[in-house]
């Protein structure tokens, strides 16, 4: 996220004519940021970069949020995504997706999957991989997702469902071997890994996307202005070619295609939430 973040303000800053400051506000699964920008004067010089968690996980996890994902923001532009990638120690006997199900068949249960932390887009993929398969896993939560893929290294955890960015380095380096994407298309980054819904679940499809939003009441022509320079980033060749360097793929849609891809988003994991039980409260 702040690769992105960072990749696509320095862009825009030179579309705008001024320099575009990012600021960190990590905390509750990015509630707080996104808090902060909510209550912010609508005058467009303080947006979010949000993404999956903050707007279709997030309202079914917690009971109670400090700002509604639908009202309290304008969508901006949709900027990118980064797939989810199934990864197995480098000498797992798991080779594909029906290495992988066999296996957790046979393992009834005790199937080992490091997750990176509770309620977290790779958790709930895990959850949603369960209910099309119709297999169990044994999740194992990790404080962070470095001491999780340590573990998947080391052969202490059968597998792993982590986004492409953050496995990238130890897939290049050949300590984990990626068996599966989870988008509905390949990755441009991983152009020889097959997505799951080629290896027999078609219409699997789970990642993270990233976008810009600006707070409730936010003047149309500001709006205009912002959508115009983040759309130009993102259709520069460099700037997707950085982006893909780290293992996501830049994404250019309207905003009511964005608006209605978060409603859609909303509603799918509102639905993996409730079937799995899963909450942070």
């Amino acid at each position: 996220m702040d690769v992105v973040t960072r990749v696509v303000a320095e862009r825009m800053s030179e579309e705008l004519g001024q320099p575009i400051v990012v600021e960190n506000k990590p905390g509750a699964a990015g509630s707080i940021a996104a808090e902060y920008v909510a209550q912010s004067e609508p005058d467009g010089y303080v947006i979010l970069m949000g993404q999956t968690s903050h707007f279709a996980i997030n309202p079914g996890l917690y009971s109670t949020l400090p700002y509604d994902p639908i009202e309290s923001f304008i969508p901006i532009s949709l900027l990118a995504d980064a797939p989810n990638v199934v990864v197995v120690p480098a000498n797992s006997p798991i080779k594909n997706m029906a290495d992988l199900i066999d296996a957790a068949r046979k393992a009834d249960g005790s199937l080992t999957l490091a997750v990176s932390s509770n309620g977290t887009v790779s958790h709930l993929t895990g959850e949603l991989l369960e209910t099309t398969t119709g297999v169990t896993f044994n999740h194992i939560p990790y404080k962070g997702a470095a001491p999780a893929i340590v573990d998947v290294v080391g052969g202490r955890i059968d597998f792993m469902l982590s986004s492409i960015p953050t496995a990238l380095g130890q897939i290049r380096a050949g300590g984990l071997r990626p068996i599966a994407v989870s988008a509905d298309k390949r990755s441009p980054t991983l152009p020889d890994v097959p997505t799951i819904a080629e290896q027999g679940y078609p219409g699997f499809n789970a990642g993270t996307w990233y976008g810009l939003f600006a707070p409730a009441g936010t003047d149309a022509a500001i709006i205009d202005t912002l959508t115009d320079a983040a759309q130009k980033a993102i259709a520069d060749p460099e700037i997707r070619a950085k982006l893909q360097d780290e293992g996501g793929d830049t994404l250019i849609a309207t905003r009511d295609e964005f608006r209605a891809k978060i409603k859609a988003d909303l509603e799918k994991w509102g639905e993996v939430i409730r079937i799995s039980g899963a909450t942070v409260n």
